[in-house]
């Protein structure tokens, strides 16, 4: 095993207890980036996210920068929505981002709508994370009431008014269009695609940007450190660092930030700084790679990288970042029969 000694980006807030406070984000240099972005054009923060690679950490994995490019010119409104629906069984990496650090995210968010020129944002949560409602929400009135959300931010003339919404616990709605539809007040389903791609024809039919949670949770330290710096860290088709959900019959269950697309799935669970190996000294009979949706790995898979092309390449998918590990004493058909009955 070798695991790298990358400085964490976006779970450096998790060890306080008040993380998700204004105060303690104030505190440790909170809002900064949002400064320093003002203090830029539009189109140089844009590059500064495209120089950094960033691929979208919900499942797709496509270049955050590029696809801010897709809404046409010209067009407005326009509107950023936060995917922070998360509904992958497995998945709870952006659940505890919302609850642990709201004002990583919020920034984030003002940092995307500044560079693609919204004055509105949705952040849409999933029906049944209670917590993390409540923190955004508190989160948003602090923000406000500080100057940092709202008309004029920081004396500017960019303004963004940033709207909660949370859904009522279904699947489906973690598909962007799909998510769109609930948030015009339609049942969530998807829409097809062409001609209904987001960036052309999102929300309320103008031009959209869907970016998840972590995604957007990453452009403070990308603005305040410098698009290249985060290049530096993973892989050359997976830059930065990234979380992953470790659950099943692990002896350290948690979320784990790691360097990506250079951290294998062998140091991701048997690792003591990460998973620790498996409960109870039994050996490993299977796990899934990226969530519930995504094809079982076995033993021989352990030295892949945690990266979308070799995944890929082996038959699965890193996904939303959830490793679900089973041991030897599992039932494989009777776990099979459990998600395919979810579905």
């Amino acid at each position: 095993m070798a695991v790298t000694d990358a400085a964490p980006i976006i779970t450096t807030r998790f060890g306080h207890d008040d993380g998700h406070t204004i105060e303690r984000y104030l505190a440790t240099g909170g809002y900064q980036a949002l400064r320093t972005a003002l203090g830029k054009t539009p189109n140089a923060v844009h590059e500064e996210v495209k120089a950094a690679s960033l691929l979208g950490r919900g499942g797709a994995g496509f270049p955050a920068g590029v696809k801010w490019g897709f809404c046409p010119p010209g067009v407005w409104p326009r509107y950023l929505v936060v995917n922070g629906d998360e509904s992958e069984p497995g998945t709870y990496k952006d659940r505890l981002l919302m609850e642990r650090d709201p004002h990583q995210l919020i920034e984030g968010v003002l940092i995307a709508c500044y560079a693609i020129g919204a004055a509105q944002a949705f952040l849409y949560v999933r029906g049944e994370m209670a917590l993390a409602q409540e923190r955004i929400a508190q989160a948003l009135n602090d923000a406000y009431a500080a100057g940092y959300v709202g008309k004029n931010i920081l004396g500017t003339d960019f303004s963004l008014d940033i709207v909660l919404h949370w859904g009522a616990g279904a699947y489906i709605v973690g598909e962007e269009t799909a998510l769109i539809e609930s948030l015009e007040g339609n049942r969530g389903m998807p829409r097809l695609k062409p001609p209904y791609f987001p960036a052309a024809k999102g929300l309320y039919l103008q031009p959209t940007v869907v970016n998840n949670v972590e995604t957007l949770s990453n452009l403070p330290w990308i603005i305040a450190n410098g698009g290249t710096r985060f290049a530096v860290l993973g892989a050359e088709s997976s830059r930065g660092t990234r979380m992953f959900a470790v659950s099943g019959h692990v002896k350290n269950p948690g979320v784990y930030e790691v360097e990506f697309g250079v951290t294998t799935f062998r140091d991701l669970i048997y690792a003591p700084v990460y998973g620790g190996g498996i409960r109870e000294g039994r050996a490993l009979k299977a796990f899934i790679p990226g969530g519930a949706s995504a094809p079982w790995f076995y033993e021989e898979h352990l030295d892949l990288p945690l990266e979308a092309g070799a995944v890929g390449a082996a038959g699965s998918m890193p996904g939303s970042g959830a490793i679900g590990v089973m041991d030897e004493t599992t039932d494989a058909v009777k776990a099979a029969w459990r998600i395919v009955r979810f579905f």
